[in-house]
């Protein structure tokens, strides 16, 4: 049998019989609820309420603003390039384990001095050549060289070290794909809570300037009231100070609607400015209809990007413990090369071959307890991965649990506002009316206003909180991402 055929028949007996060393991976058991605590009862949602919570609020400006942050939001563009990245590194992972073929080009001169009854043949083999022919004389020579052919290389993967390699590469290109979805999972809910900012700075803005005409009202009638004898310039004062502190609150809620603006901007990946036409005119608050169900906590465990993530870096965490093992074990390499070798560039012909065959085995054998260190640095890795994931299990669990009871808490607090502002605006009607008739004093009527003003305010904070609790609670539940795919 030829030798190169024998060697043919050995590369693969080599690989079969290699054996992966290492810990194989087992993913953690962890506790879970059978249901949130904050609910009386958890049954499984329907997932496009999950998917496309966004358009429950049926608001088309949000549902635009969404897409359009998907398309073009810059740390989501950068998470899809570590995507590429590590699906780069797995093809780089698993060519070390595949043989590589080069070609090479040498021309080489050199003197003897000696003689010589041999030619100038290739490694292990045939094709001796010489200037002048057979034997080189004695004497100063000069040999002119020239060789051209391929090199092939393989590390024969025995103790799988590079298995694993292409087992951590896998693990890590799940781990940007999941990164992704997180980083999805926040710029939907960021969008949409600045979103939702703005029109409640946009309502607060239009309650103030409604409050403000009032006030106006009933400080006109305090000055009429004076110039008839029947009011004091303290009265006008009072009204005048009141109405004051009432227009100062303008600039805050102006400013508050142009950061938000400048936000949701820059989550497109647009300049600050460049939605102001867009959302500059006021529009109310959005809210949903739909009952927002939360799904099993089982079930979280799959739908969350952030568990998930952490879960396959614990993975690829033991495959590197793996892959630190296998460097305390003997390296195979195999090598071989065959090509033309002659005298003269001009004579190359297949009659002057050269090839050779090698194998290389190298065992570490004292190297200062490096290798073990590594392995236990490894190991460490591997057990602050599993930490880490029965914290974000434990942080998903209860970011779940506190919006559930801020939803709740919102909506019963809300109820409690409309029945405030609708008293307060009776309060302030029968006020005025007694104040004109001389029935009360001017206090009841600053202090109706006021308190209305009051309620009011916090009955637009409390919609758009109860809309902002529930973008939270989706975003807790792990939602949105499910409808882009890489």
């Amino acid at each position: 049998m030829k030798p190169i055929v024998r060697f043919g028949l050995l590369v693969p007996g080599l690989f079969l019989f290699g054996c992966t060393v290492g810990p194989d991976y087992q993913k953690p058991s962890l506790p879970v609820p059978e249901k949130w605590h904050e609910v009386q009862s958890s049954k499984p949602a329907a997932a496009r309420q999950y998917n496309e919570w966004w358009k429950s609020f049926n608001d088309p400006i949000l549902n635009d603003l969404i897409n359009r942050a998907i398309t073009a939001n810059l740390d989501y563009q950068s998470a899809l390039a570590r995507i590429r990245d590590a699906r780069s590194q797995r093809v780089v992972a698993v060519a070390a384990g595949l043989p590589t073929l080069s070609t090479h080009s040498t021309a080489s001169r050199r003197l003897n001095s000696i003689s010589s009854a041999g030619g100038a043949g290739g490694a292990g083999g045939s094709g001796a050549s010489s200037v002048g022919g057979g034997a080189f004389g004695v004497g100063d020579q000069i040999i002119n060289i020239f060789q051209s052919g391929l090199d092939a290389q393989w590390e024969i993967d025995l103790f799988g070290g590079i298995r694993r390699s292409v087992e951590a590469a896998d693990a890590n290109i799940e781990v940007a794909v999941e990164n992704s979805h997180a980083v999805l999972v926040s710029l939907l809910g960021e969008v949409a809570i600045n979103y939702l900012q703005l029109r409640a700075n946009q309502q607060l803005l239009a309650v103030t300037q409604e409050n403000l005409r009032n006030q106006q009202d009933t400080l006109s009638l305090t000055q009429v009231r004076q110039q008839a004898g029947l009011a004091s310039h303290l009265e006008i004062a009072q009204a005048q100070t009141q109405f004051s502190a009432t227009q100062a609150q303008l600039p805050g809620y102006e400013e508050g609607s142009k950061l938000a603006v400048h936000a949701i901007a820059i989550l497109l990946g647009q300049e600050p400015g460049k939605l102001a036409t867009l959302l500059e005119t006021p529009k109310s608050i959005p809210t949903s209809l739909n009952i927002a169900d939360a799904d099993l906590p089982s079930e979280l465990l799959l739908r969350r990007p952030d568990i998930r993530r952490a879960e396959r870096q614990l993975a690829a965490a033991n495959a590197q413990v793996g892959v630190a093992t296998a460097a305390q074990y003997p390296h195979f390499n195999l090598t071989a090369l065959i090509g033309l070798q002659n005298a003269k560039i001009t004579d190359f012909t297949p009659v002057g071959k050269s090839w050779s065959m090698a194998s290389t085995l190298s065992m570490p054998l004292f190297n200062w307890g490096s290798i073990q260190a590594n392995i236990d640095s490894k190991q460490a890795q591997h057990d602050e991965a599993l930490l880490a994931y029965r914290s974000s299990v434990l942080i998903a669990f209860k970011e779940v649990e506190d919006a559930l009871v801020s939803y709740s808490q919102q909506q019963n607090k809300n109820k409690s506002l409309q029945q405030s502002v609708t008293a307060s605006q009776l309060a302030v009607t029968l006020s005025k009316e007694r104040y004109g008739k001389g029935l009360t004093s001017f206090l009841d009527v600053l202090v109706a206003e006021r308190t209305l003003f009051q309620a009011q305010r916090e009955l637009v904070e409390s919609d758009a909180g109860i809309s902002t609790q529930l973008v939270a609670l989706y975003k807790a539940l792990g939602g949105g991402w499910q409808t882009v795919g890489q």
